[in-house]
């Protein structure tokens, strides 16, 4: 065969070869679903730490397993809370026959302590928010939050000032406390606090009459200080009661860090109310922050400590998954050889022998709208601190906060081993670390691998050193807009920047006082005629188009929003995240692009499903974690707008015209309306409402509210004018909007939209 023809040969084959190649390469292999189980409603504290968790986790970052296999998490849920240890045992088994790989909740302390051999022989890894300090142990047990016995330490150390020399008693309701009574008796009488006994108490405390007779029999052993153990319902109906009774001494119980308790009170009566928690949605730590407002964003609703529990446990959790698989030996393996990093809570312990992940614990005094405001917080060992820290005084508050908003950080840093806690002499506790005091002042911590020091606020600013990762530093001042912070170096002004996930901040940046940024320094050189210094190539991301399926979803009905990207910018972009938070509900979804190179165009799907109806505007991030820089020009437009419906099908809709003295029917069989020639009057049991200052594109099903539609009267053509929007609810319920059109001679020409 001639040369020539064999190369053409060799390249054919080459390219058939490349061909068949192509769809096997541009098609990535699809994630393996993995299932975690929650022991409680879809709307406990516990699943919704771990839907959240899950949702930020996946939003970071590609999860893979240890062979590379990607990932995803879906939670499993039953369909309400379990109220004996049958139903836990039942939701054991809905879980397990969807092969899930761990385990959370049940929420109630009092039933994880009854289901432990239950929970402790589930298989799987388990994990337990609530502080219930008898709830089951055992190598596939993890727990959340520090114990009642630690919490009840703290709790005794911090006021021991008010509760040393004083009379106290407890109680605990039955079934709903978990004996964080129990546990503050032993602590207290350890430290030199006179117990008077306690009760143990099955009957309904929202019961008035049950809460009066209760109240009684504690007061009559003449208490200087109560601690009570229940539902936040349940203390609150003991709470009132008491007062009613004019008892006037410490009232001390952990549910006064939860709405519920609060809102069940008269606002007379929500203040000088102590407790103790893992965690209270009022720290201030970046984590806190950030987990605080993306939880009331996703769910509407202030978290809690067993929020906050699961949502630490769920990222040590996935953690765990990427580095030793779903078995559960190897699983639960990987989570305990996990090294110290930072969560929400605080410092968390993946490695403790008894599975305890947090030995952190808030001292709270409640102020007078029911806020959990801490007076101290006690915590594991933290890295280098910048000053000696000190130990406030029983009472003392710490200064109020404005919360400061950012980007929720990885929760990884290393840190020094936790101090332990000095045994009190009757007694050596099973916890036995000792809480540590949290630092003076606004403190910076490095949670990135490094981060520059500068000369002042911005790149433009000369690098005169580095902090590492753990490195903590007492700030000093801050940049007018807090995005730069300023620390004393040496007696240097040193400026370090706030990006979230570089740093952390513990305390109130809005204390820190302005500093008027230096000169921004000026550069001297003399080109060369040879050499043009060129700028770097910088990537920008930018919406070409969004386009929602189905154009308009219905409540309740999947939809996916498909967005259309390109790099306009000279440089290629790397991975990045792109979110967005679904209205209404806030409902959140967000994806990743690997990768976009300059002048590529990429389609991104976002999907949700919303459980309501209305007319909204969004915000897509194109950057949600600022992954790429794209200079200031490139960074102005990562937020476009995007407006959509969301609503209910119509069953019926049309244009009619209505002659005077004539009535219609606009679905159903039943006439609705009447036009007298005059005005429109709804007639057989139909009712309308004027939609002032509307358009139809406005409209939606929720919009339609008996407040809105409640009228049997006539609407006089007065009001009729062109575009004039009526709603109505039919003779037979069907919610609709009627538009006048226009007039024809003494008709009138209507629009109608009725509603499934």
């Amino acid at each position: 065969m001639p040369r020539h023809r064999l190369i053409f040969c060799l390249i054919g084959l080459v390219a058939l070869l490349s061909a068949a190649a192509l769809p096997a390469l541009a098609q990535a292999p699809a994630p393996v679903v993995l299932n975690v189980g929650v022991l409680d409603a879809p709307d406990s504290p516990t699943a919704r730490g771990v839907w959240l968790a899950i949702q930020e986790a996946q939003t970071r970052r590609a999860l893979r397993l240890p062979d590379g296999q990607p990932f995803s998490l879906k939670t499993v849920t039953i369909s309400r809370p379990p109220t004996s240890l049958d139903e836990v045992r039942e939701g054991l088994d809905i879980m397990l026959s969807n092969g899930v790989v761990a385990v959370f909740g049940p929420d109630n302390g009092a039933l994880a302590e009854e289901s432990s051999a239950a929970l402790a022989t589930a298989g799987v890894p388990v994990f337990l928010s609530t502080a219930a300090q008898n709830a089951p142990r055992g190598d596939l047990i993890f727990r959340g939050q520090a114990l009642d016995q630690l919490q009840a330490q703290a709790l005794v150390t911090a006021l021991s000032d008010q509760l040393v020399g004083k009379t106290a008693i407890f109680l605990r309701h039955k079934p709903s406390g978990s004996g964080a009574a129990e546990a503050f008796a032993e602590a207290a009488r350890a430290n030199g606090v006179v117990m008077r006994g306690g009760l143990v108490v099955e009957n309904d405390l929202t019961d008035p009459s049950a809460a009066s007779a209760t109240a009684a029999r504690l007061l009559a052993e003449r208490p200087q200080v109560i601690f009570a153990d229940g539902a936040p319902l349940q203390v609150a109906g003991l709470y009132l009661a008491l007062r009613d009774r004019g008892y006037a001494g410490l009232f001390i119980t952990p549910s006064a860090a939860d709405r519920a308790f609060v809102e069940a009170l008269p606002i007379t009566l929500r203040d000088n109310i102590y407790g103790a928690t893992g965690w209270s949605y009022t720290a201030q730590t970046a984590e806190s922050l950030s987990f605080t407002r993306n939880y009331t964003t996703a769910f509407g609703a202030v978290p809690n400590a067993l929020s906050a529990a699961a949502y630490d446990s769920t990222f040590l959790l996935i953690e765990a998954i990427s580095r030793g698989g779903t078995a559960p030996a190897s699983l639960a393996a990987a989570l305990r050889s996990l090294p110290p990093r930072r969560g929400v809570q605080g410092v968390l312990n993946p490695s403790d022998p008894d599975g305890v992940f947090s030995a952190n614990v808030s001292i709270f005094l409640t102020s007078q709208f029911g806020v959990p405001n801490v007076l101290v917080a006690f915590a594991a060992a933290e890295p280098v601190t910048p000053t000696p820290t000190r130990t406030l005084r029983p009472g003392e508050r710490l200064p109020t906060a404005t919360p400061t908003f950012g980007p929720s950080p990885t929760p990884t840093i290393t840190l020094t081993p936790s101090l332990t806690f000095t045994p009190s002499p009757t007694r050596t506790p099973t916890d036995t670390r000792t809480p540590t005091p949290t630092p003076e002042g606004v403190v910076l911590t490095v949670i990135g691998q490094s981060v520059n020091i500068r000369t002042g606020p911005g790149r433009a600013y000369d690098v005169i050193g580095q902090l590492r990762r753990g490195a903590q530093v007492r700030l000093i001042g801050a940049n007018p807009d807090y995005t730069w912070f300023v620390f004393n170096l040496e007696g240097r002004t040193a400026w370090v920047t706030s990006q979230a996930n570089l740093v952390s901040i513990f305390g109130d940046v809005r204390t820190l006082p302005a500093i008027e940024p230096p000169p921004l320094p000026t550069a001297t050189f003399t080109p060369t005629p040879t050499l043009t210094p060129t700028p770097q190539p910088l990537p920008d991301i930018v919406l070409l188009n969004a386009v929602l399926s189905p154009p308009v979803p219905a409540p309740n009905q999947p939809f996916t929003l498909t967005v259309t990207l390109q790099n306009q910018g000279q440089g290629d972009a790397g991975e990045f995240a792109v979110a967005t938070s679904f209205m209404p509900g806030s409902v959140y979804s967000a994806a990743i692009v690997p990768s976009l190179p300059a002048g590529q165009v990429v389609n991104v799907n976002l999907s949700a499903t919303v459980t309501a109806t209305g007319v909204e505007t969004i915000a897509i991030i194109l950057d949600l974690n600022q992954q790429v820089n794209e200079g200031p020009s490139g960074e102005a437009n990562n937020q476009p707008l995007f407006s959509y419906r969301i609503d209910v099908p119509y069953i019926a809709q049309g244009t009619i015209q209505v002659a005077p003295s004539t009535s219609v029917d606009l679905f159903g069989g039943t006439q609705d309306i009447t036009y007298s020639g005059t005005d429109i009057t709804p007639i057989n049991g139909a009712l309308v409402g004027l939609l002032a200052g509307l358009q139809l594109s406005q409209v939606h099903y929720d919009l339609l509210t008996p407040g809105v539609i409640n009228s049997t009267a006539p609407i006089p053509q007065a009001l009729l004018t062109p575009n004039t929007l009526i709603g109505i609810y039919t003779a037979e319920g069907k919610r609709g909007v009627i538009r006048v059109v226009s007039y024809n001679g003494p008709n009138i020409v209507l629009e109608y939209y009725i509603y499934q």
